[in-house]
Parts: C-alpha cells; structure tokens; sequence
C-alpha cells in the first residue's frame, strides 16, 4: 500500500533506511580503522624522532672523539 504523500510503500522506507544504516555502519567501521592506523602513524613518528634524536647525539659523541684525537 502507498502513501499517498510520499510515494513509498511502508516497506520501501524500511529498505531505504536499512540501506542508510548500512552506509552509517560502513563509514563508522572506516572511521575507526583510520583511528587506529592514525595511531600506529603517531606512535611510529614518535619512534623515529627518538631514534633520530639518539643518532645526532652519538654524531656529536663521535665529532668530540674525533677531536680529541
């Protein structure tokens, strides 16, 4: 049976949301797998500045030794 202002059956709209529900659900599951992937790019950042950081501090380790030499 249609209604008569909007053209679409009662199931049709059960679809259609289901549909839409499906989308929402989709983009939630893709948002938190870029959450999680955001933070293992952070937590590799942080890795790398430490080891950087580590590397230029033996760098200047190693020119101070070379000096005294």
């Amino acid at each position: 049976m249609r209604t008569a202002s909007l053209g679409k059956t009662s199931e049709q709209w059960r679809q259609e949301i289901q549909e839409e529900r499906n989308k929402a659900d989709g983009w939630e599951k893709k948002c938190q797998e870029t959450q999680v992937q955001n933070k293992a790019l952070k937590r590799n950042l942080l890795e790398s500045r430490s080891e950087t950081d580590e590397l230029k501090a033996r760098i200047v380790e190693l020119e101070i030794s070379l000096h005294c030499y």
